[in-house]
């Protein structure tokens, strides 16, 4: 226990002295005590040591605690001795220390291996997967890409290489082999890549998507005039057409010309009657199917020219139109078929990852079910820094049992040894980092250490204001300089923090001392007469407090203040009159105090 402070043991003087005061005057005559009698102190002038004085525990700095690591409450089997010195020996022979019951681990670890099994094969079976839908996207993208390359040579084909890209370029679509490359690729690899969770929160696909469909469509939508492109197809198969209509219509023609001069030579004849009539009719006919045929041809002509081409080249375009959007199509459901492959394959890892994450911590809390030397010391059950009500309701022994991160064994550090104190918040605001500290050991009456001032909580200490709510006391801690062997943990330690050092001050005991509403007085002997006055204080220690203005180096102060010494007089007279009262009627002593007071005088005993 933190010995009071000493501004509560001068305030508590003060009042008892005050308390004293006004009891003797009540009870003792009007006649004073004899002042001679009053002991005093000379005000002196000198250096005056300001400390704050405060009980604590020896501590060290590190320690080494020793914890479960069993996620699960287990049970201490067995457990080296308390006070076993560890060795270095026994760090490099690896000495068991503490064994745990590990049967339900063991039964755990046989029930994870199981599921273990299964999702390590749902993890490759998902890994597989992803890799045959891969490849599966990259065949179906593949003949798609012929089909649309078929298309497109369909179309050139009618119409010439120049004429078909440029129509093509004109209908944003790719316009050459090369181009449809080029196309194929970028779809091809947006099929086999996984969707960003980014670009499909921000809608960017979304809207790739409906560009591209947007163009298509508007593309489809726009009407396009192939007339003009009918006589600039050089190298078409259209050409080709047109040229055959053109000549098949003008070999007709010329078997008109030719039919047309022999019906009307054979009809010269007939009036001169060289041929017969029948060769005139027979000739008037052939004249009419080659007419007919130059009509027909003609026709033939007119149609290719005015709807056949326009629609055998819209047919073409949009086949190869068709072909890319089943190409885009299908690149979207690749890419929806690839996403589920990834979700699977992901979902898989994560379980597996997850699995092999619990099987290693079981097999780390088995390994952990026997816990061995890693550091020589002196071997101590439980938490030293903890509370002994702590330590006493989670006791450490032999089929005890233990929770997760709870200390079983404390290992301290003997080379760095502290003091741990509890600073009244009366007096924290004079304690300060690196302020030195005088400890004196309660095991070694006589020694003094020397330390340092290397922590201070800046809020109170809530443990000890559990069972007194108004205490507040800060945790310090005071490093002890030097190494002492003979310092062990748990040892009383009286700590004395100097907080100031006066060089020349004058002083006077706090027993002279005397409070009255807020003001501070003491009485000075002059020419055998004690006066009062009315003095102004500083700082204080233990025994002495500073005196700045009302008393003078060499004044003799009463350390017994007059009152409390009349009051301590009156009350032995008040209690030593009724003995000598009994004791004069015991003698018949009819002029006793006790009986002119009053006091009945015992009875006599009767005559024989």
């Amino acid at each position: 226990m933190a010995t009071p402070p000493s501004s509560f043991r001068f305030r508590a003087t003060a009042l008892a002295f005050a308390g004293v005061s006004v009891a003797a005057w009540l009870f003792w005559p009007s006649s004073g005590p004899d002042l001679d009698a009053v002991p005093t102190f000379p005000a002196t002038r000198g250096p005056l040591q300001v400390a704050v004085l405060q009980g604590g525990e020896i501590r060290a700095l590190h320690n080494h605690e020793v914890k479960s690591e069993i996620e699960s409450a287990t049970k201490i089997l067995s457990i080296i001795p308390e006070g076993y010195l560890v060795t270095d020996e026994d760090v490099k022979e690896g000495k068991i220390l503490v064994e745990l019951d590990s049967t339900d681990l063991k039964a755990r670890i046989e029930a994870h291996e199981i599921e273990f099994q299964s999702t390590v094969a749902s993890y490759i079976e998902a890994d597989e997967g992803r890799e045959i839908q891969r490849s599966e996207n990259q065949s179906f993208v593949r003949d798609y890409k012929e089909a649309s390359t078929f298309a497109l040579m369909d179309f050139e084909k009618y119409l010439g290489r120049e004429i078909g890209a440029k129509i093509l370029e004109q209908s944003n679509l790719p316009s050459s082999v090369q181009a449809l490359d080029r196309y194929v690729e970028v779809l091809e690899t947006q099929s086999n890549a996984a969707l960003d969770p980014a670009v499909l929160k921000n809608g960017a696909a979304t809207k790739l998507a409906k560009a591209k469909t947007a163009v298509h469509e508007r593309a489809a939508t726009e009407r396009i005039e192939f007339g003009p492109y009918l006589r600039s197809s050089g190298d078409g198969e259209a050409t080709q057409k047109l040229r055959q209509l053109e000549d098949d219509l003008l070999v007709r023609k010329a078997e008109l010309a030719v039919a047309k001069q022999k019906v009307e030579a054979s009809q010269r004849l007939h009036s001169k009657q060289f041929i017969p009539r029948a060769q005139l009719e027979n000739d008037q006919v052939t004249f009419e199917k080659v007419s007919l045929s130059v009509k027909t041809a003609t026709t033939q002509l007119a149609l290719f020219r005015s709807y056949e081409f326009a629609k055998q080249c819209a047919l073409l375009l949009s086949a190869y139109r068709e072909s890319l959007t089943k190409l885009e199509r299908m690149v979207r459901s690749n890419r929806s078929r690839m996403a589920q492959a990834e979700t699977r394959f992901q979902t898989s890892k994560r379980r597996y990852e997850v699995e092999m994450a619990q099987r290693e911590a079981l097999e780390n809390q088995l390994k952990a079910c026997t816990i061995r030397a890693t550091q020589p010391g002196l071997v101590a059950y439980g938490d030293l820094d903890a509370s002994s009500s702590y330590n006493y309701s989670n006791s450490i022994e032999e089929g005890a049992t233990v929770r997760l991160r709870q200390t079983i064994l404390t290992i301290p550090d003997m080379n760095q040894m502290g003091v741990h104190v509890r600073i009244h918040e009366s007096q924290v605001k004079k304690v300060k980092l690196g302020q030195m500290a005088l400890i004196r050991v309660d095991a070694e009456p006589g020694k003094v250490l020397q330390g340092r001032v290397a922590e201070l909580a800046l809020m109170p200490d809530s443990s000890s204001s559990r069972y007194t709510p108004n205490l507040k006391v800060y945790p310090c801690t005071v490093h002890i300089e030097g190494r002492h062997a003979w310092l062990k943990p748990g040892m009383n330690a009286k700590v004395e923090i100097i907080v100031d050092q006066l060089s020349d001050v004058v002083f006077v005991p706090l027993q002279s001392i005397e409070v009255e509403q807020d003001e501070h007085f003491c009485y000075v002997r002059n020419q055998g007469e004690l006066q009062r006055r009315a003095i102004k204080t500083g700082v204080f220690n233990d025994e002495f407090i500073e005196v700045r203005d009302g008393v003078e180096p060499g004044d003799e102060v009463a350390l017994a203040l007059p009152k409390k010494q009349a009051a301590e007089d009156a009350a032995s007279k008040i209690n030593a009159a009724p003995a000598k009262a009994q004791d004069a009627v015991r003698k018949g002593d009819s002029s006793a105090p006790a009986a002119r007071k009053g006091v009945a005088a015992a009875p006599s005993k009767p005559a024989a």
